[in-house]
């Protein structure tokens, strides 16, 4: 392999010589201001024409290779003329490339259309814009899989596939970081190469680090062009996305969140094998390698230059060691699975469905006429066993999306270490529980950590008998809060009223809920409800709110209503409790809990769903004095929660929604879907409602006037075949429930909006 183009230096070129160069090889007329390059001296050319990029090529590179870069410019715009790539522009006889002569040495001279782009900004960028980078390097293999050229194939440094020869560079590396470096030259060798040589090859870009990355002004989590094509190679294809992902899990805390996003949006355009997956995240390892020694070498030839070269040397050598911590291998399998590679042969559906009854039992019910068989679940995506996409909008579950690869990875390294029950002193989890009270008001600071929302509820009902001496308790008309014997009391939504005790008394739901008056009324009816209990037996004890009211049809809390209904329970001595199983977290936005949208503060808060993103968890929170009187006067202990894995999973998804700012994107998107659906509303009488907090929204349809008693089974079975997950809960199960993750984009709320608009117009449904 030849070290000329990197050794040498790029060309002397002054911006006016760059004008001259511009008018009478290429007939553009314009300003000329300089642009970074590594090896090239480029210009930004500002003209009547419009604005072009010139590159003065490095005398080292011959001038049909960069010919060739335009030529394979032109081919990947016929195959497909909206590529997010530059236009090239010919010389004044038409041909690819010109030339120019700078101190007697000759230079290749390339013209190209500026992309109307803007730098993306430093640092970890979103999961959005990772995806759209790994869709848009997919979309380049795909155009330049069938152009051919001989000087392709030459031998250039930046090929990941000639690593081995940059081994004499090692000399260059900082003793502290050379037995790092010289380890993955060694497993290059015996693990990657051999790997290589069984997938496909073809023309790649070569080199789609952040320098050569543009995003659109307008959206900038979208790529508006990938540039420079200097490094265009006859290599194996997998390297593109495997460049790609390498640059973007620069900064990130777990490498494994990068590669996914990249992995997974270009595997959707163009499918990966499973030998390719797995290589990739030893590709980015190696590409790693390969930077460091470059740059090493290359800061010692190139002093003036070192800000470029050596922009990106700390950042390679930490993500080089975190894969070295994590094991290539395990990032290689969570990739495979998040590209959906773990299929097994599934049975027939009437094989399934027999099954399910038998070993199941009746009691189960399924959510669609038609059931969604599950294969695997990404983001706000489920994918079924036949390989067909769902959007949920409806799974309160995976608060952070599907399998999200921070959340996987955290469960599987605390597991492999150490899982075991609360008897032991294991410093993770107070140190999860202090993290979690620390978004509560400051009163609700002790936690009892238990596996499910309805355990959750029904610790909770345990402490207010144990502290009050009571067994009364208040819940709303439709509530559910559970599945345990105490908690199923409290749920008439599943059972229906005949399974409310004696100790229950409900307060109006939607009715009251629904009224302008709701604060007023429900202080009334507080009362009322206690005084009904006392007049069966039953002292107060303690009154249950779920702060989206889900159940009762999905409602915001209306202003001051909780504080009223819960200054009406605290006066007769009862204690107030307030149900985020489903509204906590952030799905109501930047108020992160439902009580917090009324500026409330319970005596006990439940959690679970959320949480956890899919693993068991739940929790009770409540105040020191609260949980000292239960302790006194109760015993407490679950086997299995409060473990190291869950609290790594729990702190796992608390770093999400901070990281990504789920609760603010609950806020943002959920008050755009709602305009979106207020817009559908518009042209469809039988919506008479769209109403609910952040990412929490209920589209409530007019079942009397349809004469349709199944409205809202219907609606949600037809969005179902659409393509878009929902549900449809009330008193008369007329209200379609959109509850998507808050990772949800807004794209998603466009389609969520385009499915109900067409589904609405069906005959069926009008």
């Amino acid at each position: 392999m030849s070290d000329n183009v990197l050794e040498a230096r790029p060309p002397e070129v002054p911006a006016a010589l760059a004008v001259d160069i511009a008018r009478a090889v290429l007939d553009l007329q314009g300003d000329a201001t300089p642009l970074d390059g590594e090896r090239d001296r480029n210009f930004r050319i500002d003209g009547a024409d419009g604005s072009f990029v010139l590159k003065v090529g490095n005398p080292a590179d011959p001038a049909d290779v960069v010919e060739m870069q335009v030529l394979a410019m032109e081919h990947a715009l016929r195959v497909d003329p909206t590529l997010r790539i530059p236009h090239p522009r010919r010389t004044i006889d038409r041909r690819p490339t010109g030339r120019a002569t700078i101190g007697g040495v000759d230079h290749a001279v390339q013209l190209v259309s500026l992309i109307d782009g803007t730098a993306f900004p430093p640092g970890p960028l979103s999961p959005t814009a990772r995806r759209s980078i790994g869709a848009a390097v997919a979309q380049i293999d795909l155009t330049l899989a069938g152009f051919i050229h001989p000087l392709a194939h030459r031998a250039i440094a930046w090929d990941v596939t000639r690593l081995p020869e940059l081994r004499p560079k090692l000399d260059h590396i900082p003793a502290e970081h050379r037995t790092l470096v010289e380890r993955w030259l060694d497993r290059f060798d015996a693990v990657i190469a051999p790997a290589l040589e069984l997938v496909p090859a073809s023309t790649i870009h070569g080199d789609v680090n952040p320098g050569n990355l543009l995003a659109d002004r307008d959206d900038p989590d979208r790529v508006a062009g990938i540039v420079d094509f200097g490094d265009l190679v006859h290599a194996r294809t997998v390297l593109d996305p495997a460049i790609a992902a390498a640059y973007q899990a620069f900064g990130a805390d777990d490498p494994l969140d990068p590669l996914v996003e990249v992995v997974t949006a270009y595997h959707a355009i163009r499918a990966l094998t499973r030998a390719e997956v797995e290589l990739i995240p030893e590709l980015v390892a190696a590409r790693m390698t390969q930077s460091v020694l470059i740059s090493a070498w290359r800061d010692e030839l190139h002093p003036d230059n070192l800000g470029y070269i050596l922009a990106d040397q700390d950042d390679c050598f930490e993500t080089l060691a975190r894969i070295d911590d994590h094991g290539a291998a395990t990032l290689a399998a969570a990739v495979a699975d998040a590209c959906g590679m773990h299929r097994r042969a599934t049975s027939s559906l009437d094989a399934s469905l027999s099954l399910r009854r038998a070993r199941l039992g009746p009691a189960l019910s399924l959510s669609y006429d038609d059931p969604v068989r599950l294969e695997s679940g990404e983001g706000v995506w489920l994918t079924d066993v036949d390989g067909n996409r769902l959007l949920d909008a409806y799974n309160n579950v995976p608060q952070v999306g599907h399998a999200h690869p921070r959340v996987t990875a955290a469960l599987a390294s605390q597991a492999k270490r150490l899982t075991t029950n609360t008897r032991y002193l294991v410093e993770e989890v107070a140190i999860y529980a202090d993290r979690l009270t620390a978004l509560l008001p400051d009163e609700l600071s002790v936690v009892m950590f238990v596996n499910s929302g309805s355990e959750a509820n029904d610790v909770a009902i345990q402490i207010a008998r144990a502290v009050t001496g009571n067994r009364g308790v208040v819940i709303t008309e439709h509530a559910y809060h559970g599945t345990t014997a105490a908690t199923a009391a409290l749920s008439p939504e599943e059972l229906g009223t005949e399974a409310l005790e004696p100790w229950v008394a409900r307060i109006g739901g939607a009715a009251t809920l629904g009224s302008a008056d709701a604060a007023t009324s429900v202080a009334g009816e507080v009362d009322d409800a206690f005084a009904r209990l006392r007049g069966r037996g039953h002292d107060p004890a303690l009154l249950v709110c779920d702060d989206v009211f889900a159940s009762d049809g999905i409602f915001a809390v209306p202003p001051g209503y909780l504080r009223a209904a819960y200054e009406r329970a605290r006066a007769v001595g009862a204690l107030c409790l307030a149900d985020e199983v489903q509204a906590g977290f952030g799905r109501v936005g930047e108020a992160f809990w439902g009580f917090a949208q009324d500026g409330v503060r319970p005596d006990i808060v439940t959690l679970g769903k959320p949480m956890g993103n899919g693993h068991p968890m739940g929790a009770v929170v409540t105040t020191p004095e609260i949980a000292a009187q239960f302790a006194a006067r109760w015993h407490f202990f679950s086997t299995f929660a409060g473990s190291p894995v869950a609290a790594a999973v729990g702190t796992a998804v608390l770093d999400v929604i901070e990281r990504e700012r789920l609760a603010e994107q609950a806020e943002r998107v959920g008050a755009y879907l709602r305009a979106r659906l207020q817009e559908v509303a518009a042209s469809h009488p039988v919506i008479t409602t769209v109403r609910g907090p952040g990412l929490f929204i209920g589209v409530e349809l007019d079942h009397e006037s349809t004469g349709r008693s199944d409205i809202g089974k219907a609606v949600a079975n037809d969005l179902r075949r659409r393509g878009v997950r929902v549900g449809a809960p009330g008193p008369r199960a007329n209200v379609t429930k959109i509850r998507p993750p808050p990772a949800f984009p807004q794209t998603h709320a466009d389609r969520v909006a385009a499915a109900l608009d067409a589904t609405l117009a069906a005959e069926q449904l009008r």
